[in-house]
Parts: C-alpha cells; sequence; structure tokens
C-alpha cells in the first residue's frame, strides 16, 4: 500500500533559495502542496533560520528542510526536533549532492581509499560576484567534512571579497589547501582533488539548481575511471532523504554534522 503524501509549506524565501515547488511536483508519490496543516516546512537558511525551523516542530511540522542554511548555531533546533521527534533535513548545494551521500558506496570507497594514501588535497569553490565569501566557505567546508576530509590546523592565508585561500593539513600529515573564487566565468562549482603516491581522485560537485551530475573519477595503477553519475540535484535528494527519515522513524544526523561545521567556520573568522 502506497503512503499518503506529505503535505509541504514552503515561504517564499525558501521557494527562491531551494526551487521548493519544483521538487514537490518532482515528487508526487511523496509530497503535495499543503492547503492546510502542513506536514513539513520549507525554511529559508538566511539569518535566524534555526529559530524560524524550531517554531515550525512546535507548530506540529514533522520534518523541516532549510535551504542554503548559514553557519549558525544549531543547538536549540535540534532540542526541538528530538522533543517533538521531528525530522531536519539541511539542503546544502554540494554537501547535498546524491554522489557523496553515505548510501553511496561506490563513491566513499574511492574517496575513502585515496585519503588513506593521500599526499596532497587541492580544492576550489567559485560562486557569483557579490556572494558573501563567508557563505561560499560555509558550503564548500561543508562539502569537504561530507566527502571525508578532516582538516587539522585550518589557517586563513587571505581573504577579501572576490575569496579566500585555506591552508591545514590531513591527520597523516599531508597538506591541503581551500581556495574560494568570486567569478561570473564559472559556474557555482565545487572540486576536491586528493592526489596519492600512485594516482588520484577528483570529486566535481556542480550548481544545485538542476540536475547536472557530478563527477568522481579515480587513477590507480589499474587505470582510469568515472564512477557511474547520478542525474538527481542536491534540492531533490535532499528531500528525498527527509521522506526516508520519516518514513523510517530515524532522524537525519545533518543537525550533528552542521554543529561541526559552524565550529570550523566561526574558528576561522573570516
Amino acid at each position: 500500500m502506497t503512503a499518503a503524501p506529505l503535505y509541504v509549506q514552503s515561504s517564499p524565501e525558501a521557494e527562491a533559495a531551494g526551487a521548493v515547488a519544483a521538487v514537490v511536483a518532482s515528487l508526487p508519490v511523496s509530497f503535495a502542496p499543503a492547503t492546510g496543516r502542513p506536514d513539513v516546512v520549507a525554511v529559508a537558511g538566511h539569518a535566524a533560520w534555526t529559530e524560524r525551523a524550531a517554531g515550525a516542530v512546535r507548530n506540529g511540522a514533522r520534518g523541516v528542510v532549510v535551504a542554503n542554511p548559514v553557519v549558525e548555531d544549531p543547538a536549540r533546533l535540534a532540542e526541538a526536533a528530538a522533543e517533538h521527534r521531528a525530522s531536519v533535513v539541511l539542503d546544502q548545494q554540494w554537501a547535498g549532492n546524491p554522489a557523496i551521500a553515505d548510501s553511496r558506496d561506490s563513491a566513499r570507497k574511492v574517496i575513502t581509499e585515496a585519503l588513506a594514501d593521500a599526499v596532497l588535497v587541492d580544492s576550489v569553490a567559485y560562486s557569483a560576484p557579490g556572494n558573501d565569501p563567508r557563505g561560499l566557505l560555509t558550503d564548500h567546508l561543508a562539502a569537504a567534512l561530507q566527502c571525508g576530509l578532516e582538516l587539522d590546523g585550518l589557517k586563513v592565508v587571505q581573504h577579501g571579497p572576490s575569496g579566500y585561500t585555506l591552508v591545514g593539513r590531513l591527520p597523516n600529515g599531508a597538506p591541503a589547501a581551500l581556495h574560494g573564487i568570486t567569478t561570473a566565468s564559472v559556474p557555482a562549482t565545487a572540486t576536491i582533488s586528493i592526489l596519492t603516491s600512485m594516482g588520484r581522485a577528483d570529486i566535481t560537485l556542480p550548481d544545485a539548481s538542476a540536475a547536472w551530475p557530478a563527477e568522481v573519477r579515480v587513477v590507480t595503477t589499474a587505470g582510469a575511471a568515472l564512477l557511474p553519475t547520478l542525474y538527481e540535484s542536491a534540492h531533490r535528494h535532499s528531500w528525498t532523504r527527509l521522506r526516508e527519515s520519516l518514513g523510517s522513524g530515524r532522524p537525519a544526523a545533518d543537525l550533528e554534522r552542521f554543529t561541526l561545521l559552524n565550529a570550523l567556520v566561526n574558528q576561522l573568522a573570516l
């Protein structure tokens, strides 16, 4: 028997940030626009999003999707979600890409093996001119953490309106560099390159506004390979994860991860 769709309410700001109407329309079995009390509320991730999301939970929402959250302490929201047994999913443009999801075993294996033998990590994130470099950094680090990068001693080398450069190291001592660049010549894209003693792994994460596929490429002594592509946007994948979370009764772990991200961004004082 097919479960009834969950009814969704979205603010205009959340719609602009997360293409909510288009995503809901693409998942008609799982979701439908709310005409009364909603099951799920979409919240825009600008300042005070944790308060708005907590308010939605206290008002009876079973699930909340936050589109493009800025750094904030999610502790009170996590408490509210636990108290009301609600699930909160963070829709992040690169970290939410299904190609690097926890359930994507083939990609996790490639990335884990490359990091175990890494000699250098170089990562670049691009955003449009005028965008806040701190917001770009948040999305960039979220993607790096989702890929399993553990960055020690991370520090800012330079930053300004046009971007930033960070340096740090992996647990094995290998150097890591992260560059943020605001430019109109490249779409909003993040790349993570892991160089190893015998090859490399490269992850390219596209803009979440459409279902352009991410690419995970690996080069080893056995040759080069491109992992099978997934034509699904980060936005759509976030909503799919929420439906799975509510169906299973297991809350998403997004807020736990965001706590680490929040601390990391704030310690850099960009």
